[in-house]
């Protein structure tokens, strides 16, 4: 058992933190235009990241119509966090190359 820990911590995972003890999973889904999503993407990263968030995925899909394209990001969040989130959602909705932010907690999506 003890070599399963280190290996844990070595590989960056804290058990006092495991995901059910405060944390939240919420997902945001940002459409823009399909020629603007690799830059959309970087910068969701580069901003989640510099607020402290933790991005545990980011799936990349088509839209309905078909000069859009959708990211859906799954974003691991602590409660004290919410607002940091809320507020990069917001962020989000601000930037011209985006068209559209829904946002929601595992799947229930609402615009932001």
């Amino acid at each position: 058992m003890r070599l399963f820990e280190l290996f844990l911590r070595r590989a960056g995972v804290d058990r006092a933190q495991a995901p059910d003890r405060g944390r939240a999973v919420s997902r945001l889904t940002v459409e823009c235009p399909r020629d603007m999503l690799g830059s959309v993407r970087k910068q969701i990263c580069l901003d989640f990241q510099a607020a402290g968030l933790d991005v545990s995925q980011v799936q990349v899909g088509a839209s309905a119509d078909a000069d859009m394209a959708s990211a859906c990001i799954t974003v691991n969040c602590a409660a004290d966090s919410r607002s940091t989130l809320m507020a990069q959602a917001r962020r989000l909705n601000d930037n011209p190359a985006v068209h559209r932010v829904r946002f929601g907690r595992r799947g229930k999506a609402s615009d932001a």
